[in-house]
């Protein structure tokens, strides 16, 4: 929204300097363009949510997590939220190209990045909320909007995509998926599928009174989530993610009498409109003849059962644009679903100050060793890492590695497969959770 503001602006100023050495007494274009800025600022203004557009920055953004630099946004769980910079230090957290693809920001430079699902809990779902500069009144209506775009690196594409706006603070100390009732969910409730274009998602809410904290994220159980597989495209290279992670960007919160109903109309289904479908990711085959069809949307979100026929060819135009649902796809997925076993997908935790791993790690140290044992061909690296918080004690991390060698090779690993290394505190895996860094994690040499 900002760009097109400015845009405008600019316009306005170039004809402006064009009518005054041409002595022109209008340019329509010129009222045009200002009118559009001023209508722009007016939504700006009248925006209940501080740094909508996280362009408000703290600090260097180093790595992950660090959404609480854009205060005073913050992470609603203990699953951090990401922030992504074009000034950010660390390239995997830079815009438009970072480790989860490349987008460039709705507005600005920067956005967040939310997981509204990960794949069998392999991955966290994260939230991400703030204070609103005001309480909502009474008995008025407020359009609640933000805009996503999926991530190139996602493995899934899911519906659910919600917001939770509620009179107390939303801040829970645990990792868990929330399950709270969300009054700002799309009327449809579709799949969210959309890359490198961002999609606003957005609906009314008549305020009680007094509510001013909000949620984003996806507050239904997984069995209630639909999700979609997504296939990498061919720009990228790598291996997916098992989440549905999204870019978000643009969040508000307005008056609807400030901007009217029109612009929380992000569905464009009232009173019933067409809405054409290109493609299916599902792994479920009988979505494929769902594909390149249209369909009326009716006010409720429902599917009318009248086709357009008149519209296929134009929707067979289009189909380039989009991903297509194969047989391929339903192979790759139910190839994927058992993942392979590798030691540097394992992470060993301890409590801290202490080098001996919690006895609830035993299980994963011992089938490393049955692992390391059946693939004499493997040889592994040990890395001690430790938390800032636990200076006092010298040599943490590598005294943490020594510790997982000797169990190894108390297991019966040879010692030729494994060896150990302190990494202390030069790698954390988080800047704000001291229990993350309390590790040991292994890489294949």
């Amino acid at each position: 929204m900002l760009f097109r503001c400015n845009f405008y602006i600019y316009l306005g100023i170039i004809f402006e300097q064009q009518r005054k050495k041409t002595n022109m007494k209008k340019i329509p274009l010129f009222a045009f363009a200002f009118s559009v800025a001023f209508s722009c600022f007016a939504q700006n203004e009248n925006n209940l949510v501080p740094n909508p557009s996280f362009e408000q920055v703290e600090g260097k953004l180093k790595g992950e997590g660090e959404i609480y630099l854009a205060a005073p946004w913050k992470s609603v769980t203990m699953n951090p939220v990401d922030l992504y910079s074009a000034s950010a230090k660390n390239d995997q957290f830079s815009v438009p190209e970072n480790k989860y693809g490349k987008e460039k920001a709705n507005t600005g430079e920067n956005y967040a990045g939310v997981s509204f699902y990960g794949y069998r809990g392999k991955l966290p779902r994260t939230y991400l909320g703030t204070e609103l500069t005001k309480p909502l009144e009474a008995g008025k209506q407020y359009c609640l909007k933000y805009y996503v775009s999926l991530s190139d690196m996602s493995k899934y594409a899911v519906n659910n995509l919600a917001m939770y706006i509620s009179k107390e603070e939303i801040t829970e100390q645990n990792e868990a998926n929330l399950t709270m009732e969300p009054q700002m969910m799309s009327i449809t409730n579709d799949v969210f599928d959309q890359q490198f274009l961002w999609t606003p998602i957005c609906g009314t809410y008549t305020a009680e009174g007094g509510e001013k904290f909000i949620a984003i994220g996806n507050f239904a159980a997984d069995a209630d989530t639909e999700q979609e597989t997504i296939r990498l495209s061919r720009e990228f290279s790598g291996r997916q993610e098992y989440n549905a992670y999204y870019f978000v960007d643009d969040v508000s919160v307005i008056d609807t009498e400030k901007i009217g109903e029109k612009d929380c109309a992000c569905d464009k289904i009232a009173g019933g409109a067409m809405k054409v479908e290109y493609k299916t990711f599902g792994t479920d085959a009988s979505k494929a003849a769902e594909a390149q069809t249209t369909y009326i949307v009716n006010s409720n979100g429902t599917k009318a059962t009248e086709s357009i026929e008149a519209q296929k060819e134009e929707a067979k135009k289009e189909e380039t644009q989009y991903k297509t649902f194969t047989s391929e796809a339903v192979a790759e997925e139910e190839e994927e679903e058992e993942e392979v076993y590798s030691p540097e997908k394992v992470v060993v935790y301890f409590d801290a100050k202490l080098f001996k791993a919690k006895e609830a790690e035993m299980e994963k140290i011992e089938t490393l060793a049955t692992f390391l044992k059946a693939n004499p061909k493997v040889k592994i690296q040990i890395e001690g890492h430790a938390d800032p918080s636990e200076s006092e004690v010298k040599a943490l991390g590598k005294r943490r590695g020594f510790m997982l060698e000797k169990q190894l090779r108390d297991l019966g690993v040879p010692e030729t497969q494994i060896k150990y290394v302190g990494v202390e505190t030069e790698k954390p895996a988080s800047k704000t959770d001291a229990k993350m860094n309390q590790r040991v994690t292994f890489s294949i040499q």
